[in-house]
């Protein structure tokens, strides 16, 4: 999973830096005020939704627990302006868990919720702030999820978004269901005891727009 993370990153990465250049580009050729190329036709557009593939690697704390997560959202954005958006994002990820010594963790299954402002830097580049709630399965529970990023319009249709996400993961035991000891579905050291803390992870959302 950690290589497929790696070469999905790697490949995101590129897209980005050739979609900057050619925005660059693009913006030399016609400058902020004309009606030709793609940025500007997006950018007159007062509502715009998109379907996402988001592929992420936890870090910190929760990498002790998964090493890769997957998942899709829906998003919405209304543009009262040129410069700024606002979105509403509904998805599901799925955090794969790890095996460590003789524990096999549970997967992290999340349906987040999250409203967000976009402000855009050129007509081919945003920054993305976001946040809202987190709702978990086998116990995980609610929580408020927070983050954001970088993002760059590909094409007429197609955006990505290098961003953070962060969330305070209460303390979940044994007792939920979630976790047994052992070889189980998850737990940590040999006793099955709780987990919990602050998650943060480093994902891109691949989008197509509509």
């Amino acid at each position: 999973m950690k290589k497929m993370f790696f070469i999905v990153a790697s490949v995101a990465f590129s897209i980005l830096l050739n979609a900057q250049d050619s925005s660059m580009s693009k913006q030399d050729n016609y400058g902020d005020k004309s009606n030709t190329g793609y940025k500007t036709e997006s950018a007159t557009k007062t509502f715009i939704w998109s379907i996402g593939v988001e592929p992420s690697m936890p870090v910190g704390n929760f990498h002790n627990f998964s090493s890769f997560g997957l998942g899709g959202s829906l998003q919405g954005e209304i543009k009262p302006g040129n410069k700024v958006g606002i979105t509403i994002n509904a998805g599901y990820i799925d955090y794969f868990g790890k095996s460590v010594d003789t524990i096999k963790y549970s997967d992290f299954k999340y349906w987040p919720v999250m409203g967000g402002l976009k402000y855009y830097m050129s007509a081919g580049s945003y920054l993305h702030g976001q946040a809202g709630a987190g709702f978990g399965s086998k116990g995980l529970g609610t929580s408020f999820w927070y983050g954001g990023g970088i993002g760059f319009n590909l094409s007429k249709a197609m955006d990505a978004e290098l961003r953070y996400t962060g969330w305070k993961q209460n303390e979940v035991s044994k007792s939920t269901g979630t976790y047994e000891s052992g070889t189980g579905t998850g737990g940590t050291g040999g006793t099955g005891g709780g987990y919990g803390g602050h998650y943060s992870t480093i994902g891109v959302r691949l989008a197509v727009n509509f």
